[in-house]
């Protein structure tokens, strides 16, 4: 008897990005920092390497968020270039930047990537 498959029903599935746009990011950082005077504020950075020019990365909270209120999921969404571009390798540098009560974090999580990084916090 063959292995079931599992039922992907009701989740929404992952799905892979469009032929070349798919980059390799690294490098994620979360940094919470809680100097004064302004209010504390989370700042997550990391970079992406792409095939070509012209791709654009940001961070968007993602809805909903999880279970674990200590742990930001980030979503990263990646903008393909639109006409014609430099065919050599680029690097382009995320930011994400958000206002936060003093501890309100332990990790983030960036989506779809799975990985999670422990916030840093600055005094």
């Amino acid at each position: 008897m063959p292995a079931k498959k599992p039922s992907t029903k009701g989740r929404k599935v992952a799905k892979p990005s469009p032929k070349g746009t798919a980059g390799k990011c690294t490098g994620w950082k979360a940094v919470e920092d809680d100097m004064p005077p302004g209010p504390p504020t989370l700042h997550v950075t990391g970079k992406c390497v792409f095939p070509k020019h012209g791709f654009k990365v940001k961070l968007v909270k993602a809805v909903p968020q999880g279970i674990n209120p200590k742990i930001l999921l980030l979503r990263k969404v990646v903008t393909p270039p639109s006409g014609p571009v430099i065919q050599t390798p680029e690097t382009v540098h995320v930011r994400y930047k958000q206002k936060v009560t003093k501890g309100q974090y332990t990790h983030v999580t960036i989506l779809p990537d799975l990985k999670t990084v422990k916030v840093q916090i600055v005094t």
